[in-house]
């Protein structure tokens, strides 16, 4: 029998267990790789399905947010754009009414008739209706046209605001003729008059001016085709002379001006911006067609048979807004919408889902995409090295086993560079760089990491920029509401202890800053002055002009003072002329102001004033039960506006222990969240409620308390200014 020596068994020993050995630790090596390729694999694909369903909700709620705050935007500024237009369309009613009542305050002005010579943008003209041409123009009507054509001063100021839309300021007289200025798109082009214009226009039996007259207020009226063949909305309101109604004041927009606003600040290619009115009705549209563009036969889109649509129509006609999915042909879209309340209509925009998702869809597909590569590549890597450690078999068992062991640490540390790297980023440094140079997809995984962590942090720099910009903004803007706050004047010390009369005056402004102000100065040791004002619109704007104003009022006044150092009273008329002429010579913007500006004598309790076109202030006197209107004799007119303007002085006497107060549009027009005013009504109740021995400051604060209580939650929409004043004599 065959023997082995001990040579041989120690021999077969040796390589019986560094086989079994190598065999076992092939095995756990072979294992151990499988599981980690399953992991890899697992783990990214769970990696990409998460970043693309994250991309696609965190897309769709961006541009959900988008549509939202432009519809609300969008709104906000057509709804200030129109409710302009609309303030246009009642100046010149109150300028022509004016003029009608007042005749002879004006000279003849003979404007040209559109038919005798060519008429260009910006020009006045009047237009006699063919059937009272065809009567023949009496002398008296003649006298009227020439007296009414001092509204053409009007009508240029308020066209130029409109250059480069295509608009009509005119008024409309019952006895048959309009006097009318067009501007167009072309500023110096020629304005054509059609066939049915010069031979049938006749303006009594237009849209605009049958509601108006109607209506006896101010009306905004459907769409419908102009004279001139272009679809138009127009303002109208009703104006008079001395028997009463005397005709329609309109300012009239074409849709295609329109159609050019509500265009800007599109998302995408399919975005659809619209305006429906009450009547569930497309008024304004970027689409030429569909059933969002704007259709004579004035289709209701509250009957939509889109269900989705309907209900939407009608949640956008009665003012709510929202962003809700519609199904529109066959497609769903995401609508926008927010109220344009001054009006009665609701802006509306609308995207594709499809085109929202699609960006997400093509990251998806990436992430896919770079997941098979990655996993192709995984497989290979996998195959290679099982073949490696089956081809060790053959070779020396101790070169194998460095071999395989070698590879395997090679193969995973990569991998677990990559980990590390992930996990330290995840905590905040984004100052962590993965330095892989293994030359296969774990290297472009790495580089890929390396361009995230570049792209996070520019985008954090970049937010902290905006977010600095913002609060310095901010600070700048209340320096300015601080600088602003500081030059009204203050109760206290000068005018605390004063013995003559008892004074409180507060301005709360809207916004940063104010267009209100209010003023009080002793223009000697007898006289006391009381300014209370608001200028037109609100913002930085409005605050610069707001103190210009009240620097030129004050200033005048001061000079106009020294006449009482010879025994004579200065000339209140004159100083508000004076103080007019200074702001209109340099009011480049076309702002105006409203003022009230008082005198009054502490001796004798005269309190002299003028009123240009602003809020008539109130008056309690002592025999009397409760508070009524100091009205004036004569109507004056805004400031800023025209540099030549002739205004009236009024005054009444008081007695001890009246009481006066003042105060701005703000109180009156404060609306709670129902959309409802204050009103005068309210604010004369409140005032007649007072108790007797109420202080200055007591009233203003009362009336403040109830104005909070109507407004409740609604936001503050105007400035709001009280000055309120007791006067007590020498007692």
């Amino acid at each position: 029998m065959f023997k082995m020596n001990v040579f041989r068994r120690m021999l077969i020993l040796m390589i019986s267990t560094a086989l079994l050995s190598f065999l076992s630790f092939g095995l756990v090596s072979y294992l151990n790789m499988k599981e980690i390729y399953k992991a890899t694999i697992k783990n990214g694909k769970k990696s990409s399905d998460s970043v693309a369903e994250f991309t696609k909700d965190l897309t769709i709620n961006q541009t959900k947010n988008h549509l939202r705050a432009l519809a609300l935007e969008k709104s906000r500024r057509m709804d200030r754009g129109l409710s302009e237009v609309k303030y246009d369309a009642e100046s010149i009613a109150f300028q022509i009414t004016e003029i009608l009542t007042h005749p002879e305050k004006y000279k003849e002005i003979n404007l040209p008739n559109h038919q005798d010579k060519p008429i260009f943008s910006g020009e006045a003209y009047v237009h006699y209706a063919p059937i009272v041409a065809r009567n023949g123009i009496s002398d008296e009507l003649k006298h009227e046209v020439a007296i009414s054509s001092n509204i053409a001063d009007m009508l240029k100021v308020i066209s130029s605001f409109y250059k480069g839309h295509q608009t009509s300021s005119y008024i409309g007289s019952k006895n048959g003729y309009l006097i009318c200025i067009d501007t167009l798109t072309d500023q110096n082009g020629q304005v054509n008059f059609t066939e049915e214009f010069n031979t049938n226009y006749d303006p009594r039996e237009r849209p605009w001016y049958k509601v108006a007259e109607e209506a006896k207020e101010t009306k905004i009226t459907n769409f419908y085709t102009a004279a001139d063949g272009y679809l138009a909305v127009t303002f109208a309101t009703p104006y008079y002379d001395k028997e009463g109604f005397a005709g329609v004041a309109a300012v009239g927009a074409s849709l295609e001006s329109l159609y050019k606003q509500i265009t800007e600040n599109s998302i995408g290619n399919s975005n659809i911006n619209f305006a429906l009115n009450d009547k569930g009705e497309v008024v304004l549209s970027s689409e030429k067609n569909g059933p969002f563009a704007v259709s004579k036969e004035h289709r209701d889109l509250r009957k939509s048979k889109e269900s989705s649509l309907a209900k939407e129509a009608i949640n956008m006609s009665s003012g709510k807004s929202d962003v809700a999915l519609v199904k529109v042909e066959d497609k769903e879209y995401y609508l926008a919408y927010a109220p344009m309340s001054s009006i009665g209509w609701s802006f509306g925009t609308l995207i594709e889902i499809e085109e929202i998702i699609k960006p997400a869809k093509t990251v998806k597909e990436n992430v896919i995409a770079q997941s098979h590569d990655f996993t192709a590549s995984m497989q290979n890597f996998y195959k290679k090295h099982t073949h490696y450690i089956l081809y060790s078999l053959i070779l020396i068992m101790i070169l194998l086993f460095a071999i395989s062991y070698l590879s395997s640490k090679k193969a995973v540390k990569p991998i677990l560079t990559v980990i590390e790297g992930v996990k330290e980023i995840a905590k905040g440094n984004l100052e962590k760089k993965l330095d892989i140079n293994s030359g296969d997809e774990i290297e472009v995984l790495a580089n890929s990491v390396n361009n995230m962590t570049t792209d996070l942090k520019n985008y954090m720099e970049n937010l902290s920029k905006v977010t600095a910009d913002k609060e310095r903004i901010a600070t700048e803007l209340n320096v300015a509401r601080n600088i602003q706050t500081g030059m009204l004047p203050s109760v206290s010390p000068d005018f605390s202890n004063r013995k003559e009369f008892d004074l409180a005056a507060v301005m709360i402004p809207a916004k940063e800053v104010a267009g209100d102000f209010y003023d009080f100065y002793m223009l000697d040791d007898n006289h006391l002055a009381l300014t209370v004002a608001d200028v037109s619109g609100k913002g930085v704007g409005a605050a610069l002009f707001m103190m210009t104003s009240k620097t030129v009022l004050k200033n005048c006044a001061m000079m106009a003072s020294a006449t009482y150092s010879v025994g004579k009273e200065p000339d209140l008329a004159h100083i508000m002329e004076k103080s007019n002429l200074q702001l209109s010579e340099s009011n480049k913007e076309f702002m105006f102001v409203t003022v009230f500006l008082g005198i009054l004598d502490l001796k004798t309790g005269k309190f002299s004033y003028v009123n240009a076109g602003h809020n008539p202030p109130f008056v309690h006197h002592v025999n009397e039960n409760g508070f009524t209107y100091i009205r004036n004799t004569k109507k004056n007119c805004i400031m800023g506006i025209k540099k030549k303007i002739n205004y009236h002085e009024d005054n009444i006497t008081l007695t001890p222990g009246d009481k006066l107060f003042f105060y701005t549009d703000g109180i009156t027009e404060a609306m709670n969240e129902q959309k409802e005013l204050f009103s005068e009504s309210r604010l004369k109740s409140v005032l007649d409620s007072l108790e007797n021995d109420n202080t200055s400051k007591d009233i203003l604060f009362k009336v403040y308390e109830d104005v909070k209580k109507h407004a409740g939650d609604a936001e503050q929409s105007d400035d709001m200014t009280m000055l309120g004043l007791i006067y007590k004599g020498n007692e």
